[in-house]
């Protein structure tokens, strides 16, 4: 029976990234557990946006720390780090979006990003592509980009693995947590480790399930998320539709463009590959070539399904709700916030706080105590 200092069951983005914070700090012995393949699940099936226009200070913060994150691991292993910056429009429809967005661009001007307004006229001169006719405007950084999702899998599956302090068990599946005197011990199919900690990182399709095996209810669930690219558009900018739930940005020669059906509900089948909704993508087209005239007519070179770990309110979970236990959730944003997710898990296991973050929109126990914050630029995820 091995011993750990710490049991991170997840070698998704979160957990990969936790393990990898936490050996900088030189934590001690830790195993990562995987069902699958490190990196794999979710996390390659992500659309790879990297945005810091986040509509609460939390998803500011974690998109602004998550970005750097990456720049910084390609540059330590000597590979690139897979983000490419193009900048990124999101656009507000109504006027109830622009009073929104108006107050978001205070906000993230005083977290430490440059953000700007841009009505429609001057969003037409600097984005001619876009049919600015019913658009108000849009908030726009231009440092903002994404991340090839196979690139960020290799990098940090690489930088976890080839650390001594750490053990990545793939085709590992817990089996059942067990505790008594402060100690846990994890069962798994490829052995029985213990430790005084254990992190939950399971994503959409494990952290509910871990987190029952000791008595802690998770809230996290999947939905299914559209991923379609197409083979030939010219160089674009990003750019997020938020009222339509559509984002398209650059992929290769073409453009990929990501949907969520706003009536979805929580997909319990635990799966990873599931049926890809044509019906929808089909009666939403029209809704992105009005906006984005180059996509009209495209044929498809690619479309999946992936699923998208949320949460009620959108936002992450980094708490300890029980001694030794620690949830780590993405609120349907991991590839965009998991490296700052696992700066801050890092952060809490070591240092027994979270900084820098408000409690209320981060800890486990705001959903009994009846959560009021939001982020107010995410996809259309269910609210159950």
């Amino acid at each position: 029976m091995a011993t750990y200092d710490l049991i991170i069951i997840g070698a998704g983005n979160l957990g990969l990234w936790t393990a990898h914070a936490l050996a900088g700090r030189g934590f001690g012995r830790i195993a990562v557990c995987e069902r699958g393949w490190a990196g794999s699940g979710a996390t390659t099936r992500s659309a790879g946006v990297v945005r810091q226009q986040g509509g609460s200070e939390t998803a500011i913060k974690l998109g602004i720390w998550s970005r750097q994150c990456y720049l910084d691991l390609g540059a330590e292993l000597g590979l690139d780090s897979g983000f490419t910056e193009t900048g990124y429009y999101v656009l507000a429809e109504t006027e109830a979006e622009h009073a929104a967005f108006l107050a978001l661009v205070d906000l993230r001007r005083a977290c430490g990003m440059e953000n700007e307004w841009l009505d429609a006229a001057e969003g037409r001169a600097r984005f001619p592509g876009l049919d600015w006719e019913h658009l108000r405007g849009a908030t726009y950084t231009a440092n903002d980009g994404y991340v090839h999702p196979p690139i960020v899998a290799r990098n940090i599956t690489f930088a976890a693995a080839r650390h001594p302090a750490i053990d990545v068990f793939e085709r590992c599946t817990v089996e059942g947590i067990a505790q008594a005197r402060g100690a846990f011990t994890v069962r798994t199919t490829r052995g029985t480790f213990t430790s005084d900690r254990v992190l939950d990182a399971g994503g959409p399709r494990g952290a509910r399930a871990v987190g029952a095996m000791v008595g802690v209810e998770v809230p996290v669930s999947a939905a299914r998320h559209l991923v379609v690219t197409y083979p030939d558009v010219p160089s674009f900018p990003m750019f997020f539709a938020l009222a339509k739930g559509v984002y398209v940005r650059p992929e290769e020669q073409g453009a990929l463009l990501g949907l969520s059906n706003p009536d979805e509900r929580a997909d319990p089948s635990d799966r990873y590959q599931l049926d890809f909704d044509w019906d929808y993508f089909e009666k939403m087209r029209p809704a992105w070539e009005s906006v984005f005239p180059a996509l009209a007519g495209q044929r498809v070179s690619r479309a999946w399904a992936g699923s998208i770990d949320y949460t009620p309110d959108h936002l992450p979970i980094i708490d300890q709700p029980l001694p030794g236990f620690y949830v780590l959730a993405a609120g349907g944003h991991g590839m965009m916030w998991g490296p700052a997710l696992g700066l801050k898990m890092a952060e809490l296991i070591v240092d027994g706080a979270v900084r820098d973050l408000p409690a209320e929109e981060i800890k486990l126990d705001r959903f009994r105590e009846g959560y009021v914050h939001h982020d107010a630029i995410a996809l259309p995820f269910p609210t159950a």
